[in-house]
């Protein structure tokens, strides 16, 4: 599994471009490394601070379901209210989580200027 495998799972080309401007805005971030994870039927992209995992991606058809995991959420790189103003469809999953269905590559530029706010 690479970073091209998982590209290649979305359909839709404007979640292509999302998918290509969180890879490239992580990854231009030295604190930040970006790897393609597979995990039985649901893929990822995982983004580490370090040891740890801060952010996620995960390709469907038409979107990119990103992630801003709890080691993020406790570090201060955003806040559930930050993200909520600013993407009133983002949620709060089971695990603490903040989530939003990234479709294109204005929202996905949008996300990552929230998510790495204090970064």
């Amino acid at each position: 599994m690479n970073l091209t495998d998982l590209r290649e799972e979305i359909i839709a080309a404007d979640a292509k471009s999302a998918f290509d401007v969180l890879v490239a805005g992580f990854s231009s971030h030295a604190e930040f490394s970006v790897h393609a994870h597979e995990q039985g039927f649901l893929n990822s992209l995982r983004i580490l601070r370090g040891d740890d995992f801060c952010f996620a991606a995960i390709p469907h058809d038409e979107w990119v379901l990103a992630y801003i995991r709890k080691p993020a959420l406790r570090h201060g790189l955003s806040t559930y209210e930050n993200v909520v103003a600013e993407f009133p469809d983002a949620r709060l999953n089971s695990k603490g989580e903040i989530t939003l269905r990234i479709r294109d590559a204005a929202t996905a530029e949008r996300w990552l200027s929230v998510a790495l706010a204090e970064a």
